[in-house]
C-alpha cells in the first residue's frame, strides 16, 4: 500500500498506487499523499503535478473504511491537511481513470484540471454510508459544477458517468480508455513550461478570488500582478517574444 511518486523535469507524478483494492486510501497513504503534495509545494525545481491511480480500473476509490477504525489510526497524532491548508499554488492535473469516488473524489477536487478517460465514474457516496461526504467534497464541488449539481451528488451519492461529468464541468475532457494519463502528461508540460511565478501567482488570485468580494478580490489580483512586472522572468518573457525563442524561465 503505497503513493508513488515519480520525477519527470519539472513534473512530479503522483500515484495511488493500490489497484488491488481500486486504490482505496488506507490511513497511512493519506500522509504520504500529504507528504507528495508538501514536496510539490515546496520544491522550487517542481513546476506542475500529475495526480492518477494505479491501472486502469480506479483512479481512486475513497477511503479504506474497514481500516478507518484501527486504533493505530485514531491515536495518530499527526493532523491531516491535505484536503484544508496546504496551499499548493503549482498547477496539478488529474489523470481520473475508472472510478473516482468518495474520498477519491475530494483527491480529484485537489487537482486544478482534470482529463477523465471515457470508462470513468464519479460519486460522492457519503449518505450512502452515513457519513459526510468529507475530504473537502461539500465545499469545492457546488464551485466547481454550481450549487444545484453539486447538491445532487452530494445528497444522493448517486454515480456519473465521464460524460456527464464533462456536461456539468466536473472535468475539463474526455479520452478513450487508458489515455488519461498520456493527455495528463501533454497537459502538465504545458504548464510546466509556463513563467513559475506567473503561473503560481494567477493560481493564487483565481482561487483565493472566489471567496473575496469584486472589489477585494480585484484589488488582490492587482498586489499579485505588481511584483511580476519587475522580475526578471517578466524582462525574460519580453526579450524572447521580441527574438522570437522560447524563454527560459527562472523563477524569478
Amino acid at each position: 500500500m503505497t503513493i508513488r511518486t515519480e520525477r519527470d523535469g519539472h513534473i512530479l507524478t503522483i500515484t495511488v498506487d493500490r489497484p488491488e483494492a481500486m486504490n482505496a486510501l488506507a490511513p497511512e497513504m493519506m500522509f504520504q499523499l500529504e507528504d507528495a503534495f508538501t514536496e510539490l509545494r515546496d520544491d522550487d525545481s517542481l513546476r506542475a503535478a500529475i495526480v492518477t491511480g494505479a491501472g486502469e480500473k480506479a483512479f481512486c476509490a475513497g477511503a479504506d473504511l474497514g481500516r478507518m477504525a484501527d486504533r493505530d489510526t485514531r491515536s495518530n497524532p499527526r493532523r491531516l491537511k491535505l484536503f484544508s491548508g496546504l496551499d499548493v499554488m503549482k498547477p496539478v492535473v488529474g489523470a481520473i481513470n475508472g472510478h473516482c469516488l468518495a474520498g477519491g473524489l475530494g483527491l480529484a477536487l485537489l487537482c486544478d484540471v482534470r482529463i477523465a478517460s471515457e470508462n470513468a465514474t464519479f460519486g460522492c457516496m457519503g449518505t450512502a454510508r452515513g457519513i459526510l461526504p468529507g475530504a473537502g467534497q461539500t465545499v469545492r464541488l457546488p464551485h466547481m459544477v454550481g450549487l444545484g449539481n453539486a447538491l445532487w451528488l452530494l445528497l444522493s451519492a448517486e454515480r456519473i458517468p465521464a460524460e456527464e461529468a464533462l456536461r456539468i464541468g466536473l472535468v475539463n475532457r474526455v479520452v478513450p480508455r487508458g489515455q488519461a494519463l498520456t493527455a495528463a502528461q501533454e497537459w502538465a508540460k504545458i504548464l510546466a513550461s509556463r513563467a513559475p511565478l506567473a503561473v503560481k501567482a494567477t493560481k493564487e488570485s483565481a482561487l483565493r478570488g472566489q471567496t473575496l468580494p469584486l472589489a477585494e478580490a480585484l484589488r488582490l489580483e492587482g498586489e499579485l500582478a505588481a511584483p511580476l512586472m519587475t522580475s526578471e522572468d517578466a524582462q525574460e518573457g519580453i526579450r524572447a517574444f521580441n527574438e522570437k525563442r522560447t524563454p527560459e524561465w527562472k523563477g524569478r
